[in-house]
Order: structure tokens, then C-alpha cells, then sequence
């Protein structure tokens, strides 16, 4: 039998009421309103699912207790729900008692109906579900009015899901640029003038905001303190803990206290804060300009590479474990004496380990060769022909895939 033109035109009102929002939960009241007006029910359900996993976006109710909400009826692969989403078809059944899929949640259902929410695109996302007190309770024209109302409804469900969606991403981006900008301002903006001594350095992340950590800091005795870490990781979570490093350490470092106390203090900072989860490798440096030396430890991190003017090289290769590994890890300081015209090149990870498109990693040897080719050129110079040699490494699979931190020590 037909649906009556009458019955259409409340449909489309319906479908129009349910279109005015982006709201999710307010379409699904809307939806549990304007069924309201063309089937008769007693409880119902509607589950928003994603096409993909088949996990639930949402569920919304009427008509159930709280305390009989089970597993069973959230599982969209189980009961009537079940077998609508699988065979993407409507389903009546006259007498849930003797239906073996019928979930059983209310004791008063005798009779149950349900559509599936299909896309233009063809994939369910979600079901209306409809149960009667009376057995018997609907008909075919039930079923293909739900199942007209459930198409219709498809379209303004998947707009809020977008939306969700959109607004979800520009919130994250929010967070991201306020991270992005919190985390510019903890790195350095003016370098060092020390006598007898060119340094720079820089940092760009991979994404957003990284887990690379360059600073300097010249007001520690006569001393200037020199520090290049990487946080294991990516992203947002790599830049808090990055963040929280940094508080640790200065706080810390303010005291002059020894240098291997500094970093077993800051070791067990970040250790508490990470459960041994997540490391962070460092090179702390303290720069002694008038006998020009430097006292150092490194912790985990990748070894600076020093190049003599005598044409030799070598890697301060000397430290103990990454910090937040274990609690009780000892650090011992190793010393320098710098030579005329020696440069320091301090470095992450991600630069020797930049991979062009062979799947060739950048490497210690091309790193040298473009900080020899450059010797005689400042220290700002070496710095971004590095920087430039890794982007152009990598360019044809897409750029670096991790944080770049460079920064070179030029005794003039």
C-alpha cells in the first residue's frame, strides 16, 4: 500500500526540521521528534556508526532505563541492529519472544522496527530503531516510510559528522599554533657573543611543533651553557615534554650545581614524568672562553662532530644513557680544548638520518663534507648550507621526516 501524499509532505517537514542543524545531538532529538509524527513507538534507538570500523560515533535513546542499557545493545553487530547493518536492509519483526536476535532490554517490547541509515555513497551509518509495546505493532508501510525517513536523514546526519569533524580539526590546529608559538618562544633569538667565538644555531620541526630543543644560556659564571636535546617522538606530545624538559633544566641548572649532578636530577624529572616511556637524548655543554675549552656530557645524543684545520675530524663520541630511561643512571663530564679555527657542529638526529629517494641516508660523511666546503664562511653561513644540503637530499620523497636542529661552534 502506498504512503499517503499527507504522510509524504509531514516527511519532508520532517526531513526539513532535521536539516536546520549541525548539531549532532540535536538531529538525533529532531529525528526522535519527526519519526515520533509518522510511527507510533514506544522506545527507540539511534546509533551513528562509522562506515569504516563499524565503532559507534554516537547513540542517542528514548524510552529505555539507563540501568538496562547493556554491551549486547551497544554492539552493532549484534541483535536486530545487527542484521540491518549487515544485510543493509529494513527489518520487521512481529514478535520479538520468539526472535532470537531481539536483544532484550526492555521487558514491555513485543514488536520491533528498523531501518538502516545509508549515504549517496552507499555505506551504512547508522540505524533507527523503533519498538512497540503490542505485538504485531507495525507493517510494511511502516517499514518503507522509516526506511524513506532514514535515507532522507542520511544526508543531515553525514553533514553533522563533517562538521564534527572540521570544527574538531580547526580546534586541533588552535592548540597546535599555541603550542607552535609557545614552543618558538622558549628557542633562542639572539646567539651568543663570546671572543674568539662564532656560534648559531636553529631548529625546524617536522610538523607543527617537535621535539627538538636548542638553547644557550650565558648566565652561568663566565661560562656559556650549551644545549641541544631531541625528545623521542613527534608532535604535540614530544613538544610538551620538550617543554617541561626545559623548565627542569633551568630550574635545575640556575643552582651551579656540578654538571653530572644537573643532569642525574634532571634525569629522575624526567623519568617520574614520562614512567620510562619516553627519552629524551642531550648534549649539555659549558663553554670556558678564556681557556677556551669546553666540559660536556652527552646523554644518548648524537655525537658532535668537531673538524680540526689540519684537515682531521673526530666524534665527541664519550657519554651514558638517554635521559628518562632509568632512574638511577650516573652522567661524568669529558672535556674539550679547542684549537684555532676548530669547528663544533651540534646536531638531531634527523639530519644525518634524512633519507633521499635510494632510501640513502644523509650521513656523517656528506655533513662534513658540506662543513668543510664551507670553513671560512660564519658560522649563520654553515648553519644554512646544512640545512639547505639535508632539504636537498630529501626533496623528492617529500622533505625530512623528522626535527632538524643544527648549531655550529666556530673558534675564530
Amino acid at each position: 500500500m502506498p504512503v499517503h501524499e499527507k504522510t509524504i509532505e509531514t516527511l519532508i517537514e520532517a526531513v526539513r526540521k532535521v536539516s536546520r542543524s549541525l548539531d549532532l545531538d540535536e538531529v538525533l532529538d529532531t529525528i526522535f521528534d519527526s519519526v515520533k509524527e509518522l510511527i507510533t513507538y514506544n522506545a527507540a534507538v539511534i546509533y551513528v556508526m562509522d562506515p569504516r570500523s563499524g565503532e559507534i560515533h554516537e547513540f542517542k535513546t528514548r524510552g529505555y532505563l539507563p540501568q538496562s542499557i547493556s554491551e549486547d545493545f551497544l554492539a552493532t553487530g549484534s541483535g536486530i541492529i545487527g542484521w540491518v547493518i549487515r544485510n543493509r536492509a529494513g527489518e520487521i519483526v512481529d514478535d520479538v519472544k520468539s526472535d532470537d536476535r531481539y536483544v532484550k532490554v526492555r521487558a514491555e517490547t513485543r514488536s520491533e522496527i528498523a531501518a538502516p541509515i545509508i549515504r549517496v555513497d552507499g555505506r551504512v551509518i547508522g540505524v533507527i530503531n523503533l519498538e512497540s509495546d503490542v505485538a504485531n505493532g507495525y507493517d510494511a508501510q511502516d517499514l518503507e516510510l522509516l526506511t524513506m525517513f532514514a535515507s532522507l536523514a542520511a544526508s543531515a546526519i553525514d553533514h553533522t559528522l563533517l562538521y564534527r569533524q572540521v570544527m574538531r580539526q580547526r580546534r586541533v590546529e588552535s592548540e597546535l599554533e599555541l603550542a607552535r608559538k609557545v614552543v618558538e618562544g622558549l628557542m633562542p633569538r639572539a646567539f651568543p657573543l663570546l671572543k674568539e667565538f662564532d656560534i648559531y644555531g636553529t631548529t625546524v620541526p617536522y610538523r607543527e611543533v617537535g621535539g627538538d630543543y636548542l638553547d644557550f644560556i650565558d648566565s652561568i659564571s663566565e661560562r656559556l651553557l650549551v644545549l641541544v636535546a631531541d625528545v623521542s617522538g613527534k608532535g604535540l606530545a614530544a613538544a610538551l615534554i620538550m617543554v617541561a624538559f626545559r623548565a627542569y633544566f633551568h630550574a635545575t641548572v640556575i643552582n651551579e650545581l656540578a654538571m653530572r649532578v644537573v643532569m642525574g636530577r634532571v634525569n629522575r624529572l624526567v623519568h617520574e614524568t614520562t614512567d620510562g616511556e619516553r627519552f629524551i637524548t642531550c648534549f649539555y655543554g659549558l663553554i670556558d672562553p678564556e681557556n677556551k675549552r669546553l666540559l660536556y656530557i652527552s646523554a644518548g645524543h648524537n655525537p658532535p662532530l668537531l673538524l680540526r684545520n689540519d684537515g682531521t675530524s673526530k666524534l665527541l663520541t664519550q657519554g651514558g644513557m638517554p635521559l628518562g630511561i632509568f632512574e638511577t643512571s650516573r652522567y661524568s663530564e669529558s672535556v674539550l680544548e679547542f684549537q684555532p679555527d676548530d669547528i663544533l657542529v651540534l646536531y638531531t638526529d634527523g639530519v644525518v638520518e634524512a633519507r633521499d629517494q635510494r632510501d640513502e641516508e644523509f650521513g656523517l660523511k656528506r655533513l662534513e663534507e658540506v662543513v668543510r666546503a664551507m670553513s671560512d664562511r660564519r658560522a649563520h653561513e654553515i648553519v644554512k648550507a646544512v640545512m639547505d644540503a639535508v632539504n636537498l637530499h630529501s626533496v623528492e620523497v617529500g622533505g625530512p621526516e623528522d626535527d632538524l636542529t643544527v648549531s655550529v661552534i666556530k673558534v675564530r
